[in-house]
Protein backbone atom coordinates (compact mmCIF):
# COMPACT_ATOMS: atom_id res chain seq x y z
CA UNK A 1 0.00 0.00 0.00
CA UNK A 2 1.29 3.45 -0.87
CA UNK A 3 2.44 5.71 1.95
CA UNK A 4 0.85 9.19 2.06
CA UNK A 5 1.96 10.78 5.36
CA UNK A 6 3.22 14.00 3.73
CA UNK A 7 -0.06 14.51 1.83
CA UNK A 8 -2.27 14.17 4.90
CA UNK A 9 -1.58 17.63 6.46
CA UNK A 10 -2.21 19.27 3.07
CA UNK A 11 -5.49 17.40 2.71
CA UNK A 12 -6.59 18.56 6.17
CA UNK A 13 -5.77 22.19 5.32
CA UNK A 14 -7.65 21.92 2.00
CA UNK A 15 -10.66 20.44 3.80
CA UNK A 16 -10.70 23.30 6.32
CA UNK A 17 -10.52 25.94 3.57
CA UNK A 18 -13.21 24.38 1.41
CA UNK A 19 -15.67 24.06 4.28
CA UNK A 20 -15.70 27.86 4.39
CA UNK A 21 -17.06 28.11 0.83
CA UNK A 22 -20.56 29.53 0.29
CA UNK A 23 -23.24 27.00 -0.50
CA UNK A 24 -23.59 27.92 -4.18
CA UNK A 25 -21.63 29.58 -6.93
CA UNK A 26 -22.71 33.02 -8.11
CA UNK A 27 -24.75 33.72 -11.23
CA UNK A 28 -23.78 36.07 -14.03
CA UNK A 29 -26.74 38.34 -14.79
CA UNK A 30 -26.61 39.18 -18.50
CA UNK A 31 -30.00 40.86 -18.81
CA UNK A 32 -33.39 41.12 -17.17
CA UNK A 33 -34.09 37.42 -17.71
CA UNK A 34 -30.76 36.22 -19.14
CA UNK A 35 -28.58 34.35 -16.64
CA UNK A 36 -25.36 32.41 -17.21
CA UNK A 37 -23.92 29.87 -14.77
CA UNK A 38 -20.45 28.34 -15.13
CA UNK A 39 -19.72 25.64 -12.55
CA UNK A 40 -17.25 22.83 -12.00
CA UNK A 41 -17.70 19.39 -10.46
CA UNK A 42 -14.72 17.44 -9.14
CA UNK A 43 -14.76 13.94 -7.68
CA UNK A 44 -11.27 12.91 -6.49
CA UNK A 45 -11.50 9.29 -5.44
CA UNK A 46 -9.38 6.76 -3.60
CA UNK A 47 -10.01 3.01 -3.73
CA UNK A 48 -8.63 0.03 -1.85
CA UNK A 49 -9.33 -3.23 -3.72
CA UNK A 50 -9.12 -6.73 -2.30
CA UNK A 51 -6.62 -8.82 -4.34
CA UNK A 52 -5.99 -5.76 -6.51
CA UNK A 53 -2.19 -5.79 -6.31
CA UNK A 54 -0.06 -7.99 -8.63
CA UNK A 55 1.12 -9.94 -5.58
CA UNK A 56 -2.48 -10.62 -4.55
CA UNK A 57 -2.50 -8.02 -1.79
CA UNK A 58 -4.66 -4.94 -1.43
CA UNK A 59 -4.50 -2.69 -4.50
CA UNK A 60 -4.67 1.10 -4.32
CA UNK A 61 -5.88 3.62 -6.86
CA UNK A 62 -6.13 7.43 -6.77
CA UNK A 63 -7.97 9.08 -9.68
CA UNK A 64 -10.62 11.60 -10.70
CA UNK A 65 -13.94 9.80 -10.91
CA UNK A 66 -15.47 12.89 -12.55
CA UNK A 67 -14.21 16.26 -13.72
CA UNK A 68 -17.02 18.27 -15.28
CA UNK A 69 -17.56 21.76 -16.61
CA UNK A 70 -21.20 22.89 -16.48
CA UNK A 71 -22.55 25.83 -18.49
CA UNK A 72 -26.27 26.53 -18.08
CA UNK A 73 -28.77 29.30 -17.70
CA UNK A 74 -31.68 31.12 -19.26
CA UNK A 75 -32.10 33.46 -22.23
CA UNK A 76 -35.67 34.49 -21.44
CA UNK A 77 -38.12 33.46 -18.70
CA UNK A 78 -39.21 30.55 -20.89
CA UNK A 79 -36.06 29.62 -22.82
CA UNK A 80 -33.18 27.85 -21.04
CA UNK A 81 -30.23 25.57 -21.78
CA UNK A 82 -27.90 23.11 -20.07
CA UNK A 83 -24.50 21.84 -21.27
CA UNK A 84 -21.84 19.88 -19.42
CA UNK A 85 -18.73 17.90 -20.23
CA UNK A 86 -17.00 14.98 -18.57
CA UNK A 87 -13.74 13.06 -18.63
CA UNK A 88 -14.49 10.25 -16.17
CA UNK A 89 -12.00 8.01 -14.41
CA UNK A 90 -8.99 10.19 -15.23
CA UNK A 91 -5.92 8.31 -14.02
CA UNK A 92 -7.77 5.14 -13.01
CA UNK A 93 -5.46 2.13 -13.27
CA UNK A 94 -2.85 4.45 -14.77
CA UNK A 95 -5.00 5.50 -17.75
CA UNK A 96 -4.49 9.23 -18.40
CA UNK A 97 -6.32 9.25 -21.73
CA UNK A 98 -10.02 8.57 -21.06
CA UNK A 99 -12.44 10.12 -23.52
CA UNK A 100 -13.47 13.76 -23.11
CA UNK A 101 -17.04 14.29 -24.28
CA UNK A 102 -20.29 16.20 -24.03
CA UNK A 103 -22.35 14.67 -21.21
CA UNK A 104 -25.55 16.71 -21.61
CA UNK A 105 -26.65 19.31 -24.16
CA UNK A 106 -30.28 20.42 -24.02
CA UNK A 107 -32.39 23.45 -24.83
CA UNK A 108 -35.77 23.79 -23.10
CA UNK A 109 -38.78 25.99 -23.80
CA UNK A 110 -41.70 26.40 -21.40
CA UNK A 111 -44.57 26.47 -23.91
CA UNK A 112 -47.27 26.23 -21.22
CA UNK A 113 -47.36 26.76 -17.48
CA UNK A 114 -45.00 24.21 -15.85
CA UNK A 115 -44.66 22.32 -19.14
CA UNK A 116 -41.41 22.21 -21.13
CA UNK A 117 -40.32 20.77 -24.45
CA UNK A 118 -36.63 19.87 -24.60
CA UNK A 119 -34.36 18.94 -27.48
CA UNK A 120 -30.80 17.66 -27.60
CA UNK A 121 -28.78 15.03 -25.74
CA UNK A 122 -31.28 14.00 -23.07
CA UNK A 123 -31.14 11.82 -19.95
CA UNK A 124 -33.55 8.96 -20.67
CA UNK A 125 -36.49 9.26 -18.19
CA UNK A 126 -36.88 5.71 -16.87
CA UNK A 127 -36.79 5.95 -13.05
CA UNK A 128 -35.98 8.27 -10.15
CA UNK A 129 -32.43 6.96 -9.87
CA UNK A 130 -31.81 7.12 -13.63
CA UNK A 131 -32.86 10.80 -13.53
CA UNK A 132 -30.58 11.81 -10.65
CA UNK A 133 -27.63 14.13 -11.15
CA UNK A 134 -24.16 13.08 -9.98
CA UNK A 135 -23.94 16.31 -7.99
CA UNK A 136 -26.72 15.32 -5.60
CA UNK A 137 -26.36 11.58 -5.02
CA UNK A 138 -26.77 10.24 -1.50
CA UNK A 139 -24.27 7.45 -2.20
CA UNK A 140 -20.71 7.55 -3.55
CA UNK A 141 -21.92 6.65 -7.03
CA UNK A 142 -24.82 5.33 -9.10
CA UNK A 143 -26.16 1.78 -9.02
CA UNK A 144 -24.79 1.38 -12.54
CA UNK A 145 -24.76 -2.42 -12.55
CA UNK A 146 -28.57 -2.33 -12.53
CA UNK A 147 -28.99 0.17 -15.41
CA UNK A 148 -28.77 -1.98 -18.55
CA UNK A 149 -29.78 0.00 -21.60
CA UNK A 150 -28.89 -1.73 -24.90
CA UNK A 151 -25.21 -1.54 -25.76
CA UNK A 152 -24.32 1.22 -28.19
CA UNK A 153 -27.38 3.35 -27.39
CA UNK A 154 -26.47 6.97 -26.70
CA UNK A 155 -23.83 7.57 -24.02
CA UNK A 156 -23.94 7.36 -20.23
CA UNK A 157 -27.75 6.90 -20.12
CA UNK A 158 -28.28 9.87 -22.51
CA UNK A 159 -29.72 9.75 -26.02
CA UNK A 160 -30.49 12.23 -28.77
CA UNK A 161 -34.07 13.36 -29.26
CA UNK A 162 -37.06 15.30 -27.92
CA UNK A 163 -38.79 15.31 -24.52
CA UNK A 164 -41.84 16.85 -22.91
CA UNK A 165 -41.80 17.19 -19.13
CA UNK A 166 -44.09 18.96 -16.72
CA UNK A 167 -46.30 19.03 -13.64
CA UNK A 168 -50.03 18.48 -13.34
CA UNK A 169 -51.40 18.61 -9.78
CA UNK A 170 -49.62 15.91 -7.76
CA UNK A 171 -48.26 14.31 -10.94
CA UNK A 172 -44.94 14.89 -12.70
CA UNK A 173 -44.21 13.34 -16.08
CA UNK A 174 -41.59 13.01 -18.80
CA UNK A 175 -42.07 11.50 -22.26
CA UNK A 176 -39.24 11.24 -24.78
CA UNK A 177 -38.71 10.15 -28.38
CA UNK A 178 -35.06 9.21 -28.82
CA UNK A 179 -32.71 7.70 -31.41
CA UNK A 180 -32.12 4.39 -29.67
CA UNK A 181 -30.56 1.64 -31.77
CA UNK A 182 -29.97 2.81 -35.33
CA UNK A 183 -31.37 0.61 -38.12
CA UNK A 184 -28.56 -1.51 -39.54
CA UNK A 185 -27.75 -4.79 -41.22
CA UNK A 186 -25.15 -6.63 -39.15
CA UNK A 187 -22.19 -8.62 -40.46
CA UNK A 188 -23.86 -11.89 -39.48
CA UNK A 189 -26.84 -11.08 -41.73
CA UNK A 190 -29.26 -10.04 -38.99
CA UNK A 191 -31.03 -6.69 -39.28
CA UNK A 192 -31.83 -4.60 -36.22
CA UNK A 193 -34.50 -1.91 -36.25
CA UNK A 194 -35.27 -2.69 -39.87
CA UNK A 195 -37.72 0.24 -40.20
CA UNK A 196 -35.38 2.61 -38.32
CA UNK A 197 -38.08 3.42 -35.75
CA UNK A 198 -37.24 5.63 -32.76
CA UNK A 199 -37.08 4.63 -29.12
CA UNK A 200 -39.80 5.83 -26.72
CA UNK A 201 -39.21 6.35 -23.00
CA UNK A 202 -41.61 7.67 -20.38
CA UNK A 203 -41.80 8.26 -16.66
CA UNK A 204 -44.64 9.35 -14.35
CA UNK A 205 -44.50 10.20 -10.62
CA UNK A 206 -47.22 10.68 -8.04
CA UNK A 207 -46.13 13.10 -5.34
CA UNK A 208 -47.75 12.36 -1.99
CA UNK A 209 -45.73 15.00 -0.11
CA UNK A 210 -44.01 17.90 -1.85
CA UNK A 211 -42.66 18.09 -5.41
CA UNK A 212 -39.25 17.43 -6.97
CA UNK A 213 -39.03 20.19 -9.56
CA UNK A 214 -35.38 19.92 -10.68
CA UNK A 215 -34.37 18.84 -14.16
CA UNK A 216 -32.00 16.39 -12.48
CA UNK A 217 -33.48 14.73 -9.40
CA UNK A 218 -31.57 14.35 -6.13
CA UNK A 219 -30.72 11.50 -3.81
CA UNK A 220 -30.92 13.76 -0.73
CA UNK A 221 -32.47 17.24 -0.46
CA UNK A 222 -31.53 18.52 3.02
CA UNK A 223 -35.20 19.41 3.18
CA UNK A 224 -37.25 20.98 5.95
CA UNK A 225 -40.45 19.64 4.35
CA UNK A 226 -41.19 15.93 3.79
CA UNK A 227 -40.95 14.48 0.28
CA UNK A 228 -42.64 11.22 -0.74
CA UNK A 229 -43.28 10.06 -4.29
CA UNK A 230 -43.86 6.90 -6.30
CA UNK A 231 -42.80 6.47 -9.92
CA UNK A 232 -43.17 4.11 -12.88
CA UNK A 233 -41.35 4.14 -16.19
CA UNK A 234 -40.99 2.29 -19.46
CA UNK A 235 -38.54 2.13 -22.36
CA UNK A 236 -39.34 0.43 -25.71
CA UNK A 237 -37.82 0.02 -29.15
CA UNK A 238 -38.99 -2.46 -31.76
CA UNK A 239 -36.57 -5.07 -33.10
CA UNK A 240 -33.53 -3.36 -31.58
CA UNK A 241 -31.56 -6.32 -30.17
CA UNK A 242 -29.86 -9.15 -32.05
CA UNK A 243 -28.76 -12.31 -30.24
CA UNK A 244 -28.02 -15.88 -31.27
CA UNK A 245 -31.71 -16.70 -30.88
CA UNK A 246 -32.90 -13.91 -33.22
CA UNK A 247 -33.94 -10.26 -33.20
CA UNK A 248 -35.80 -8.98 -30.13
CA UNK A 249 -37.56 -5.84 -28.96
CA UNK A 250 -35.73 -3.81 -26.29
CA UNK A 251 -38.06 -3.44 -23.30
CA UNK A 252 -37.39 -1.97 -19.87
CA UNK A 253 -39.84 -1.41 -17.02
CA UNK A 254 -39.17 0.38 -13.73
CA UNK A 255 -40.93 1.25 -10.49
CA UNK A 256 -39.58 3.25 -7.57
CA UNK A 257 -40.27 5.00 -4.30
CA UNK A 258 -38.44 7.99 -2.83
CA UNK A 259 -38.78 9.32 0.74
CA UNK A 260 -36.87 12.22 2.29
CA UNK A 261 -38.26 13.34 5.65
CA UNK A 262 -36.84 15.79 8.22
CA UNK A 263 -36.63 14.40 11.75
CA UNK A 264 -35.99 16.65 14.73
CA UNK A 265 -33.36 19.38 14.69
CA UNK A 266 -31.11 19.16 11.59
CA UNK A 267 -31.80 15.47 11.10
CA UNK A 268 -33.10 13.65 8.04
CA UNK A 269 -34.17 10.13 7.04
CA UNK A 270 -33.80 9.14 3.38
CA UNK A 271 -35.11 5.98 1.73
CA UNK A 272 -35.10 5.04 -1.93
CA UNK A 273 -35.75 1.84 -3.85
CA UNK A 274 -35.89 1.18 -7.60
CA UNK A 275 -36.89 -2.06 -9.36
CA UNK A 276 -35.89 -2.75 -12.98
CA UNK A 277 -36.91 -5.39 -15.52
CA UNK A 278 -34.74 -5.62 -18.66
CA UNK A 279 -35.96 -7.72 -21.60
CA UNK A 280 -33.46 -7.90 -24.47
CA UNK A 281 -33.74 -11.58 -25.44
CA UNK A 282 -33.71 -14.61 -23.16
CA UNK A 283 -30.11 -15.41 -24.17
CA UNK A 284 -28.81 -11.87 -23.56
CA UNK A 285 -26.63 -11.34 -20.47
CA UNK A 286 -28.20 -7.87 -20.03
CA UNK A 287 -31.69 -9.34 -19.54
CA UNK A 288 -33.07 -9.90 -16.07
CA UNK A 289 -34.64 -8.24 -13.04
CA UNK A 290 -32.91 -6.25 -10.33
CA UNK A 291 -33.47 -3.78 -7.53
CA UNK A 292 -31.62 -1.65 -5.01
CA UNK A 293 -32.41 -0.15 -1.62
CA UNK A 294 -30.81 2.97 -0.10
CA UNK A 295 -31.14 3.96 3.56
CA UNK A 296 -29.57 7.02 5.14
CA UNK A 297 -29.98 8.92 8.39
CA UNK A 298 -28.33 12.34 8.64
CA UNK A 299 -27.51 13.98 11.99
CA UNK A 300 -26.01 17.38 11.26
CA UNK A 301 -23.17 16.80 8.81
CA UNK A 302 -22.80 13.08 9.64
CA UNK A 303 -24.81 10.46 7.76
CA UNK A 304 -24.48 6.68 7.96
CA UNK A 305 -25.70 5.07 4.73
CA UNK A 306 -26.50 1.49 3.75
CA UNK A 307 -27.32 0.21 0.28
CA UNK A 308 -28.01 -3.20 -1.20
CA UNK A 309 -28.23 -4.32 -4.83
CA UNK A 310 -29.49 -7.54 -6.40
CA UNK A 311 -29.77 -8.65 -10.03
CA UNK A 312 -31.21 -11.95 -11.26
CA UNK A 313 -30.02 -12.54 -14.81
CA UNK A 314 -31.97 -14.57 -17.38
CA UNK A 315 -28.71 -16.22 -18.46
CA UNK A 316 -27.19 -18.63 -15.93
CA UNK A 317 -24.39 -17.32 -13.69
CA UNK A 318 -25.00 -13.62 -14.43
CA UNK A 319 -26.45 -12.67 -11.05
CA UNK A 320 -25.23 -9.89 -8.74
CA UNK A 321 -25.43 -9.29 -4.99
CA UNK A 322 -23.79 -6.26 -3.33
CA UNK A 323 -23.95 -4.65 0.11
CA UNK A 324 -22.46 -1.19 0.70
CA UNK A 325 -22.29 0.30 4.20
CA UNK A 326 -20.95 3.84 4.16
CA UNK A 327 -20.52 7.14 5.95
CA UNK A 328 -21.01 10.66 4.53
CA UNK A 329 -19.73 13.98 5.89
CA UNK A 330 -21.72 16.89 4.45
CA UNK A 331 -19.37 19.79 5.19
CA UNK A 332 -21.25 22.13 2.83
CA UNK A 333 -24.11 19.92 1.63
CA UNK A 334 -23.66 19.30 -2.12
CA UNK A 335 -21.01 22.01 -2.47
CA UNK A 336 -18.35 20.13 -0.53
CA UNK A 337 -18.58 16.71 1.06
CA UNK A 338 -16.82 13.42 1.72
CA UNK A 339 -18.49 10.08 1.03
CA UNK A 340 -17.11 6.67 1.95
CA UNK A 341 -18.31 3.10 1.48
CA UNK A 342 -17.17 -0.51 1.55
CA UNK A 343 -18.68 -2.62 -1.24
CA UNK A 344 -18.94 -6.35 -0.60
CA UNK A 345 -20.10 -8.13 -3.74
CA UNK A 346 -20.55 -11.39 -5.57
CA UNK A 347 -21.05 -11.66 -9.34
CA UNK A 348 -21.98 -14.73 -11.40
CA UNK A 349 -23.06 -17.94 -9.68
CA UNK A 350 -23.67 -16.41 -6.26
CA UNK A 351 -23.33 -19.69 -4.40
CA UNK A 352 -19.77 -20.21 -5.65
CA UNK A 353 -18.53 -16.76 -6.69
CA UNK A 354 -15.57 -15.14 -4.99
CA UNK A 355 -16.43 -12.26 -2.67
CA UNK A 356 -15.00 -8.95 -3.85
CA UNK A 357 -14.34 -6.10 -1.42
CA UNK A 358 -13.66 -2.50 -2.46
CA UNK A 359 -13.33 0.46 -0.14
CA UNK A 360 -13.93 3.90 -1.66
CA UNK A 361 -13.54 7.46 -0.38
CA UNK A 362 -14.65 10.36 -2.56
CA UNK A 363 -14.42 14.12 -2.11
CA UNK A 364 -16.92 16.31 -3.92
CA UNK A 365 -16.44 19.94 -4.88
CA UNK A 366 -19.26 21.60 -6.82
CA UNK A 367 -18.86 25.30 -7.38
Amino acid sequence: MRSIPHALPRLLVLTALLTALPAAAGKIQLGEDAVLNVDVLLHPQMQLIKDGAPTGGVGTDFYLRRVRLLVFGSITKKLSFFIDTDQPNLGKNGDWNPAFYIQDATVAYEFADKTWVEAGFILAPLSHHALQGAIALQTVDYHSDLIRYPLGVGKVWRDMGLQVRGFAGPWTYRAAILNGVEGAKLENGQTVNADDLPRVVGHARYNVWGHETDQFLRGIYFTDQPLLSFGVGGDYQYGAIATASGVHDAVALAADVFLDIPVGDDQEFVFQSNVFSWQQGFDNVRSGTGFFVELGYRIGIVQPVFTGEYFNGRVDSTDLLTFKPGLNLWFQKHTFNLKTEVAVSRVGDLAHATTGITGTAQLQLFY
